[in-house]
């Protein structure tokens, strides 16, 4: 495609297929013995788990996603030739945006990486340079900044994005054009179903929240009738599926699902439903205002149930609405902001010195995913297929960054315990997860 322009680059891209599934063992030959459960799936919730298994399991050996290609043949560019080693950024920074409160701390944490690799010595001498794209709520724009970062800025792998749609996009305009990308905010499982072997993820996503929040809420909570309010955007959808599928295997499925557009004010509607059914609790998907308005409403109402949620309602914004109605309410967080662990305290306080504010979950991942580029680029050289290499070689392994300890699964997906936050008087309190699957202890791959 040499010499073709970035607008025909991307819509080659987008028409492109992508990668395809290999085929399973047929039948009488041997396949190797399954490593672990994929993602790290809770018996409870492997599905036909109380059966015998009438299908094959993807994703769980090695080399899941090897990489057969030719790029690693491409010669490294003379170092004399270029002026910085320039790394993508795609996020949504727009005001205007609703997700940009999560795109502006995911980019000043990426910031601050590449600043401190910087002061130690770069790359060779030469600096690192972030090229900084906004992401915008436009269904295949993200494919036109992704081309850009390859061929025009000459990229030599990317962090990004927030958005799970346009993640997919990225990756499939990266199987075209072989760029390594770091994602540190999407909770979406499936981008790293696709079989494209471009992409190593570390925030923790929806498959993880949603297996701890079931085990939590009916095998050591026992609740038995449970709602679901949830936003009607994609994050709501692909969220709430992963809870409820879980639920289901459980033998607890829940017994509604109302919904609201985001950006909602008024759930009078929904509530009222709710009331009516005797809910034992209620799950609430959606961001952090949403949820406070949710909770002021329901106590309000004189809706006493416990009340759960996802990642994105742990903020001050929830607790500033909500007041003293949110006691007692009990979400997933990504990571937790009160350990005393010294390399989060050290990123706290560079953080807070450098843009005047509290580093958030979006923060602390974006900031360990660059430093896990930046050492692939370092171990690697300039080569992207050797810098994908590098990553790869996090595969079932353990990495302690600022945000906590990741662990990486056969899809380079971080599948570690997450944390849970409770509401008491008025404030967040943090507390591990520790399912039942696993009686009480962390895991064996987490030893």
């Amino acid at each position: 495609m040499r010499g073709a322009s970035a607008a025909t680059i991307a819509l080659f891209l987008l028409a492109s297929p992508a990668w395809s599934q290999t085929a399973p063992p047929q039948k009488g030959a041997s396949a190797p013995p399954v490593a672990m459960p994929y993602a790290n799936m809770p018996k409870a919730a492997v599905p036909y788990g109380r059966f015998r298994k009438p299908y094959y399991e993807w994703y769980v050996q090695p080399n899941t996603m090897a990489y057969d290609g030719s790029a690693r043949l491409e010669p490294d560019p003379l170092l004399s030739s270029l002026r910085a080693i320039n790394i993508g950024f795609l996020g949504p920074l727009d005001a205007d945006n609703p997700d940009s409160q999560y795109g502006i701390p995911m980019l000043h944490g990426a910031q601050l990486a590449i600043a401190e690799a910087n002061a130690g010595g770069g790359y060779r001498g030469k600096p690192f340079a972030l090229e900084i794209h906004d992401d915008l709520p436009l269904w295949g724009a993200s494919s036109m900044e992704i081309v850009r970062m390859r061929y025009d800025q000459h990229a030599w792998g990317m962090l990004g994005s927030v958005d799970s749609a346009s993640t997919h996009i990225e990756l499939r305009a990266a199987l075209k054009i072989e760029l390594p990308i770091v994602d540190t905010a999407t909770n979406d499982p499936t981008v790293t179903e696709t079989r494209i072997q471009w992409l190593l993820h570390n925030f923790p996503d929806d498959r993880q929240q949603g297996y701890a929040l079931a085990d939590y809420i009916f095998n050591q909570r026992k609740l038995r009738h449970v709602g679901i309010l949830r936003t009607t955007n994609r994050y709501g959808r692909r969220g709430t599926e992963e809870f409820f599928n879980a639920a289901r295997r459980m033998g607890f499925p829940p017994v509604v699902m109302e919904k609201y557009a985001p950006g909602a004010t008024d759930f009078s509607l929904q509530l009222d439903t709710l009331k009516t059914l005797g809910l034992d609790g209620l799950v609430i998907w959606g961001d952090a205002g949403e949820a406070g308005r949710i909770l002021k409403q329901m106590r309000a109402m004189g809706m006493r149930q416990p009340v759960f949620g996802g990642s994105r309602v742990v903020y001050p914004e929830m607790l500033k609405i909500a007041g003293p109605a949110a006691n007692g309410f009990v979400a997933i967080a990504a990571m937790d902001p009160d350990r005393s662990d010294p390399r989060w305290q050290a990123f706290r306080r560079h953080y807070v010195a450098r843009f005047h504010t509290e580093p958030d979950a979006y923060a602390s991942y974006a900031y360990d995913g660059m430093n896990i580029l930046i050492a692939a680029i370092r171990q690697a050289g300039l080569n992207r297929a050797r810098i994908m290499d590098a990553l790869r070689g996090y595969e079932m392994k353990r990495y302690e960054g600022v945000s906590g300890t990741a662990f990486f699964d056969y899809t380079l997906n971080n599948i570690a315990p997450v944390t849970f936050a409770t509401v008491k008087d008025g404030h967040f309190v943090y507390w591990p997860e520790r399912r039942t699957d696993w009686k009480g202890k962390e895991p064996a791959f987490m030893k």
